[in-house]
């Protein structure tokens, strides 16, 4: 998927544990949507557990009005745990793309027979090898900025400094070197 035309939209989902940042992802992207001047909607769910339990949250991005959030056929498929993987995999449009953390989800040889683009990313890993296991998220958020230019580069860090700056603003580098580690992978994942 490339970058959206005048009136397109693309529903993602992205799916995976409490805890794992999945809203977090969901809510940078959407911001660097909106810096862009795209029309968005996000509605997240979480399991009773809250961390550990499974998290989603369903993302609309487009240049039109938006008549739905709900992502009954997913565009994009980003998915952190297997439980998620064995519950969203299924709605992914036979030409879409799914992008998957292969530190936590193993795909058969079969299972991602709907997508038209795998990519998988060890991105536990990675993050651990960058010293916090917590950045996976912006690693496969930058991965996915690559594979969809669903948003530029500078609209995404304008999100992360507004949306981690704030909170926690010693680890906006780290997670600025995290998304751009994620664009590498994907770019690699690519050739």
């Amino acid at each position: 998927m490339a970058v959206l035309p005048e009136t397109d939209e693309c529903r993602l989902i992205v799916a995976g544990f409490g805890g794992q940042g999945i809203m977090t992802l969901g809510k940078l992207l959407c911001t660097a949507a909106m810096h862009e001047g795209k029309n968005v909607t996000y509605m997240q769910s979480y399991g009773a557990e809250v961390r550990g339990g499974t998290a989603n949250c369903q993302i609309v991005i487009g240049t039109g009005t938006i008549y739905s959030p709900v992502v009954e056929q997913a565009d994009t498929l980003v998915v952190l745990s297997q439980p998620s993987y064995d519950r969203f995999a299924p709605l992914l449009r036979p030409d879409g793309l799914m992008l998957v953390n292969a530190s936590t989800v193993v795909v058969g040889p079969d299972g991602a027979g709907a997508a038209r683009r795998l990519v998988r990313l060890p991105a536990t890993e990675i993050a651990a090898e960058m010293g916090d296991v917590r950045v996976a998220n912006v690693i496969m958020l930058g991965a996915l900025l690559r594979l969809t230019q669903l948003v530029g580069l500078e609209a995404c860090q304008a999100a992360m400094a507004q949306l981690l700056g704030r909170r926690r603003p010693e680890l906006l580098d780290l997670n600025e070197r995290a998304m751009a580690r994620g664009r590498e992978l994907a770019a690699d994942a690519q050739s």
